[in-house]
């Protein structure tokens, strides 16, 4: 232990005593750390700087600076080179300041080769290593090497600071001003406003117990048991809702779901099968492909999102407005519980690349990135495994545990252990 971990461990032993003794068994050898000198000093672990090296504090004002000027309290996901809880302190206007180190080993790290006792001596710090996994402070910042050097424990903590960050930037592509957009409903808006509302679903199906089946690559592990449920009979059948992409492979597997969800812009025939099923229902939204719809054999119900983009369109031709954050699963799982089903097993539902396959059936890279453009994401699966993913699906699957965690009344099941393990569901074997 260096002379300065002593100095900063007294701090901490002192007012945090519990911290104290976790961080005892912490092991900042685990790391690969070097120190990197420019204009400042700044410590490298495992290639990833951090800080700068030419102005630190001009970047840790840089981070403050986007705080509101009014706030008094603010939390700070990270560490980094302590700068920014330094210059926090520094501020007599803040009335608390809270500090989450987001991996221990490299907290202990830090606090071997840098004197860090004067945020650590502030009255109005707490520091709080075991922050909230599912709800972000009203103002923070996140100081970003540490969210790429985060331990697994703070994972899904991470994935929400990633979610936030890109939310402004996701959000430009949904706005109702789009052109694109403009031009997508301008060729479906005769069919939209003909087509009955798909909440009128829910006087042909009544379900207790749904499956809504993604394209997964864990799907390929259920056709069997599919079949199965498909073969019972109709009083005892589970209602089947399958997304647009899945249908190709269940068809192909003679699986016949009873309605299809199809949300994006970019979904063409080519994604479908040859011969569409006309016993099929389909439930679409407005940016579907107007070829889709026009060579869709069985009934169309139409949909929108809760996006603001709806909204007028809503109070014109109104139609169910169903939750959709950027995957097809969310309006899936969201018309299984509008139809007031209490159970819903998810086939499919992988929100990662298991075994290092994108999809089931598909081709890799053929219903979006490869796996190569998608190696420094990952998340946990239902073995507690780390498996790759992409940084979207980190959000989709965020998403989806926020909204289980809405939805008290419904059981929720997941079907597979290899796909990404989703907060707020159970494991259910289907075989």
């Amino acid at each position: 232990m260096t002379d300065l971990l002593q100095q900063n461990m007294a701090i901490i032993r002192r007012r945090w005593p519990e911290v104290a003794q976790t961080m005892d068994a912490a092991n900042p050898d685990s790391l690969d750390a070097m120190l990197v000198t420019g204009a400042n000093h700044t410590i490298s672990v495992n290639g990833i700087q951090l800080s700068s090296c030419y102005n630190r504090l001009a970047e840790a004002e840089l981070m403050i600076n986007q705080l509101p000027a009014w706030c008094s309290t603010v939390s700070v996901y990270g560490v980094g080179m302590g700068d920014v809880p330094t210059l926090l302190s520094d501020n007599k206007h803040l009335e608390h300041i809270r500090i989450c180190p987001l991996n221990l080993n490299l907290l202990v790290l830090l606090l071997s080769y840098t004197d860090q006792s004067e945020w650590l001596s502030d009255l109005r710090v707490v520091l709080e290593p075991n922050p909230r996994q599912d709800e972000l402070a009203q103002h923070y910042i996140a100081i970003i090497s540490d969210l790429q050097l985060i331990s697994d424990h703070n994972a899904r903590l991470r994935d929400l600071l990633m979610f936030h960050n890109n939310l402004a930037f996701a959000n430009k592509r949904h706005k109702p001003e789009d052109v694109k957009f403009q031009r997508r409903l301008a060729d479906n808006l005769e069919t939209i406003k003909q087509d009955p509302d798909a909440a009128s679903l829910s006087l042909l199906f009544q379900p207790s117990k749904t499956l809504v089946i993604g394209t997964g690559p864990s799907l390929e592990q259920h056709y069997d048991y599919l079949r199965a449920q498909m073969a019972l009979p109709l009083a005892t059948r589970p209602l089947m809702i399958a997304v647009d992409t899945a249908l190709k492979a269940l068809v192909n597997e003679n699986i016949i779901p009873d309605i299809v969800i199809s949300l994006d812009y970019n979904i063409s025939l080519a994604h479908l099968p040859e011969v569409l099923p006309e016993k099929v229902k389909l439930v679409y939204f407005p940016r579907s492909q107007p070829q889709v719809l026009h060579a869709w054999p069985g009934e169309r119900f139409a949909a929108y999102s809760l996006n603001e983009t709806y909204d007028e369109l809503n109070s014109r031709y109104p139609k169910l407005r169903l939750f959709a954050n950027g995957s097809v699963i969310h309006p899936a799982i969201d018309l299984a519980v509008y139809l007031k089903s209490k159970q819903i097993i998810l086939f499919g539902c992988d929100f990662c690349y298991p075994k290092n396959k994108t999809h089931a059936f598909w081709p890799e890279g053929k219903l979006g990135p490869s796996i190569t453009d998608s190696k420094h994401h990952w998340v946990i699966n239902g073995h507690g495994d780390k498996v790759i993913t992409h940084l979207n699906f980190r959000g989709y699957l965020l998403a989806l545990e926020h909204y289980i965690r809405t939805k008290p009344e419904v059981a929720f099941y997941n079907s597979s252990l290899e796909g990404a393990a989703i907060k707020g569901t159970l494991y259910l074997e289907c075989k």
